[in-house]
């Protein structure tokens, strides 16, 4: 143990002997002063050969004043630990992830399962309520044939109703044209012609457009997307071997874009058709693009 007496530069001297040897610190205050004990006092750590101690304030001062101090990971009294230069985060990496970066594209083709038709009746009076009221009679003819082909409820929509005035040569009204168009879905596309020369003989006079799609796509869009994979290894392989290298595995890949079918639009159908109309599905197209970074 250590008695610590006299002037602040000593008392400062005399700490570090005491604490590095026994841990345990007596000090003195100054003269007319109860002398003040300090137990257990924490042993700092020592580097690079030098020795760091805490703070110890005079008797009647604030502790809290002046700040104590610690190295490493030892701290005393609450104070902040100064982080040594075995500490300090390194510089981020700079190196960067490198590779053959391809695109690829895959096309797959498949029979629709579903066709979307869209028939309408387009009537003309010389007032507007007897042009709607010839198309609503119409109209309701051309639903009721749909239905009785078994297409169900949820399957036929109208798509588009108007009634507008037909201006003559003088700018004068000579009529009324109303007209109401519905979509229907066909799931069973080989029922298409049929659909269609149904509506026409209850009446409809107009067809905009017919055209074909997938009641689920997915299937198609996943064989697309391999084929676009599979194209972009072929690419990745053949850079390798122009440069000598040799593809090791796979850094990232991204979906570039995938295409789904386009509406196919169809002649106009008129009143009166002696036959079905005639109608081939063929095929649908789907493909898909991706971007894969090859490692090497």
């Amino acid at each position: 143990m250590y008695k610590v007496c006299g002037t602040y530069h000593q008392l400062a001297s005399l700490i570090v002997a005491g604490i590095l040897s026994t841990g345990i610190l007596v000090s003195c205050a100054p003269s007319g002063s109860s002398l003040q004990s300090i137990h257990d006092v924490p042993t700092t750590a020592v580097q690079s050969g030098s020795a760091q101690t805490p703070n110890v304030a005079a008797n009647g001062s604030n502790p809290s004043a002046a700040p104590a101090f610690a190295v490493g990971q030892s701290s005393v009294a609450g104070a902040p630990t100064l982080a040594s230069s075995s500490n300090l985060a390194s510089p981020a990496s700079t190196d960067l992830p490198h590779g053959i970066i391809v695109s690829g594209t895959g096309t797959i083709s498949a029979p629709p399962d579903e066709a979307f038709v869209t028939a309408g009746v387009q009537t003309r009076a010389t007032t507007a309520q007897e042009a709607q009221g010839q198309n609503n009679q119409t109209m309701q003819a051309v639903i009721s044939a749909l239905k009785g082909m078994g297409i169900p409820d949820k399957d036929i929509q109208t798509s588009g109703i108007s009634l507008y005035p037909v201006i003559g040569q003088n700018q004068n009204v000579t009529g009324y044209n109303a007209s109401n168009n519905v979509t229907v879905i066909v799931e069973n596309v080989d029922q298409t012609g049929a659909v269609l020369d149904a509506a026409v003989k209850a009446g409809a006079n107009t067809a905009s457009n017919v055209r074909f799609g997938f009641k689920d796509d997915t299937a198609v869009r996943n064989k697309a997307l391999a084929a676009a994979a599979a194209d972009a290894r072929t690419k990745a392989d053949a850079l390798a071997r122009a440069l000598g290298l040799k593809v090791t595995g796979i850094e990232s890949v991204s979906e570039a874009s995938t295409s789904s079918p386009v509406p196919l639009p169809v002649a106009s159908t008129a009143a009166g058709a002696a036959a079905a109309v005639p109608v081939e599905p063929g095929e649908l197209s789907v493909s898909a693009r991706v971007t894969i970074v090859f490692s090497f």
